[in-house]
């Protein structure tokens, strides 16, 4: 198999114009590498006096970016209005010099992109380690996906235009060079890390390495119903399910491309890459349309959120935009040329992108990730926005792609493949060394400290990655790297090289290997489990007729929870022996909706109904409202008020304490704050009661139940946090 489609050129109808004044074929992602022709006289700030020897020869067709980030080094800033086409009102300016031929597959240099890049790898990186500074720097990856299918799709048609082919086997070839060596570093030094650390950090290791080293970690996470938004331990590999989609995106969506071209090949090219662009866009409706009607407000988004089918609109839109604006011809002086009235241009630049840039900036700091809207629509308009800023970016014009050229944000967006990669492992092993995780955790440092210093450790690791692992291996390949590392050891210091890199293997090696299925809570919680089990079989107690004034008895009670209400499960059944309890780590108001559904329908549920949630993150909209209704008005409800020093419980307690005052016949276990006046009680993690603490949010649980008799609530119940 030659992993190629050919076909015989044909002659282009386009006009002969005059030559534009812009850089050509220069590619996004390597201006060092041998591959680049430039075709201006201007000198790159990095470039060397001396051609690199070209060990592994390039494919002479097409240049690529690098996945998701999508990093480019530095260049000089173009003069002004080199984007632009000569125009038939400036023949009395001087002609410039003929322009060499560009390469074949070439597409210009655009600094804007960079710098949107850039943009969107810090939204990612403050979303993750600073909570809600930033609520919608989750988008920052949507940002990533469009950038991804617009620079590939344009690469596709500037090759398959050149030669009226591409080569499958040189363009997967290149995308694995751009990919693997600083994806595979993360993964096996962090996985030595967490070796080291153990713990916590190491749990599932193996699972999350192997599914990120093959791609498939997105769809993992799904069949074990990992959360993305509620994860109270977090896998260090987890941020690698948007690479997933996008390599399995590299594989699907040349064989497409090369499809249409193959059944519209009686076409002239400009209308065949218009069915094309059709087909991405249907697909992409089809696909946000997916995510739109699978979503259920009432569950955990991460299906929709990691599925490749309902999360590749953004890669498609991408793609569209460049079927529609990238020049086919191989002779054609600009990779995205202007076509149309350069007036139009200016007009799309001054009003619709400043326009655009904004509302993507707004979306970035004001829309959550719990949203019903966000997975209706809003992830979908976040792309469009982002694909208006693509287009403005390669017109450049208006004042926004001069704001994106920032040199801070194109440094960024440099290196923002590698700084997507290390972020969030550095900040794991950082936050479990400092405050500890789990029942080990300590929160001697504020959350904001460790996140900090985690993004200071993020930026130096993919510094040195952007220097020596990508920037390498972009320019000289596989086999060029292996050459040049051989001649370097035989010249410094052999044996320690060789030697430190079989210890960071074999390290990685061991923590595979054993890596624990749980962590320390989560078995302590697993034996709790099974005591609740023993007991919730045992013989039903006869209920009394009636509950006493003061506090109802056991059989009279239903209690359902997450892992706080379970550790405090044997507290519970000595204050109040024969009440049902069911809690579960990791539970989130959605699990429990359904058990008490289930217990419903088999009529087990009891008149007093205890809900001890928020652990693992506030209810969706309208799910507190459908529970209490679901129970109906004849029990009384006790929502017990969250505690814990971790992102989204305050927002849990807040959100109870609000509801609560709408609802006549819900009342509050002020566990908040009587675990606020007793740290000592609590856990090393700052959630979970131990010791005395058990008693206490038995304590908690009674107070809500007396109320729910007296039917009358405490109005001085708060929640310090």
């Amino acid at each position: 198999m030659t992993g190629t489609i050919t076909e015989r050129p044909r002659a282009h109808s386009v006009a002969i114009r005059k030559p534009r004044l812009v850089e050509e074929a220069v590619d996004v992602a390597l201006p060092e590498s041998d591959e680049v022709v430039n075709v201006v006289e201007e000198t790159l700030p990095d470039a060397s006096p001396t051609p690199e020897p070209a060990v592994e020869p390039a494919d002479p067709v097409v240049e690529e970016p690098v996945d998701l980030a999508l990093p480019v080094e530095p260049v000089a800033e173009q003069a002004a209005g080199s984007a632009q086409e000569a125009t038939p009102e400036a023949d009395s300016d001087p002609e410039p010099a003929p322009q060499p031929r560009p390469k074949p597959g070439g597409i210009r240099r655009a600094p804007a992109l960079d710098g949107l890049r850039g943009i969107a790898v810090l939204s990612v990186v403050v979303y993750h380690l600073f909570g809600d500074v930033m609520r919608g720097g989750y988008l920052g990856v949507d940002i990533f996906f469009v950038l991804s299918g617009f620079l590939i799709t344009s690469l596709l048609v500037r090759e398959f235009g050149a030669g009226g082919r591409v080569s499958l086997n040189g363009f997967w070839t290149r995308r694995a060079r751009r990919i693997l060596p600083a994806s595979v570093a993360v993964l096996v030094v962090s996985s030595a890390v967490a070796g080291l650390i153990g713990g916590d950090v190491a749990v599932k290791l193996k699972e999350q390495f192997f599914s990120s080293l093959l791609f498939v970690n997105n769809w993992v996470q799904i069949a074990q119903s990992q959360s993305y938004f509620a994860e109270t331990t977090p896998r260090i590999f987890m941020h690698y399910w948007s690479l997933a989609i996008e390599e399995q995106f590299y594989v699907i969506w040349p064989l497409m491309f090369l499809g249409v071209m193959v059944l519209t090949r009686k076409l002239e090219i400009r209308r065949r890459l218009l069915v094309a662009a059709a087909i991405a866009t249907v697909l992409g409706l089809a696909s946000a349309a997916a995510m739109a009607l699978l979503h259920d407000p009432a569950a955990d988004p991460s299906r929709v959120y990691f599925g490749s089918d309902t999360h590749l609109f953004g890669l498609l839109a991408g793609a569209a935009l460049a079927l529609v604006i990238t020049a086919p011809a191989s002779d054609a002086v600009d990779s995205w040329p202007l076509r149309r009235s350069p007036e139009v241009a200016k007009w799309l630049g001054l009003i619709v992108a400043p326009v655009a840039f904004v509302g993507l900036i707004v979306m970035l700091f004001v829309l959550p990730d719990t949203a019903s809207a966000t997975y209706r629509g809003g992830l979908l308009v976040a792309c469009l926005l982002t694909t208006v800023l693509v287009h403005n970016a390669v017109r450049e014009e208006g004042p926004i792609p001069t704001v994106l050229s920032n040199r801070a944000l194109r440094w960024f967006g440099a290196r923002s493949f590698s700084l997507y990669l290390w972020h969030w492992p550095a900040f794991i092993f950082t936050r479990e060394l400092i405050n500890g995780s789990g029942i080990d955790a300590t929160h001697t440092m504020p959350g904001w400290m460790v996140g900090v210093i985690a993004a200071a450790v993020s930026v130096g690791l993919s510094e040195l990655s952007y220097r020596w692992i990508e920037t390498p291996f972009r320019r000289l390949g596989f086999r060029g790297v292996l050459t040049a590392v051989g001649a370097s050891a035989r010249r410094v210091a052999p044996l320690a090289g060789v030697a430190a890199v079989l210890a960071v293997v074999m390290l990685a090696g061991s923590a595979l290997g054993s890596s624990p299925s749980k962590s320390a809570l989560e078995q302590q919680l697993d034996d709790l489990a099974e005591m609740q089990r023993q007991a919730n079989e045992a013989p039903a107690v006869v209920l009394p007729p009636k509950p006493s004034r003061e506090l109802p008895t056991g059989p009279e009670v239903t209690a359902v929870g997450d892992s706080v209400m379970l550790a405090s499960s044997q507290a519970l059944r000595r204050r109040l022996p024969g009440i049902y309890i069911d809690a579960e780590v990791s539970r989130h108001y959605s699990g429990g909706e359904g058990v008490l559904a289930d217990l419903l329908a088999n009529d087990k549920m009891r008149e007093f109904v205890v809900l001890g949630f928020g652990t693992n993150g506030q209810a969706f909209p309208g799910q507190l409202n459908r529970i209490v209704r679901m129970l109906g008005p004849d029990r009384k409800v006790v929502l017990v008020v969250p505690f814990g020093p971790v992102d989204g419980i305050p927002q849990a307690a807040d959100q109870v304490l609000r509801y609560v005052k709408r609802k006549p016949n819900v009342y509050l276990a002020p566990w908040c704050s009587i675990a606020a006046a007793n740290p000592a009680d609590l856990g090393a993690d700052g959630v979970h009661p131990v010791g005395p603490g058990l008693r206490l949010y038995a304590d908690a649980v009674e107070q809500g139940l007396r109320q729910a008799v007296r039917g009358e609530r405490d109005p001085n119940i708060t929640c310090p946090l």
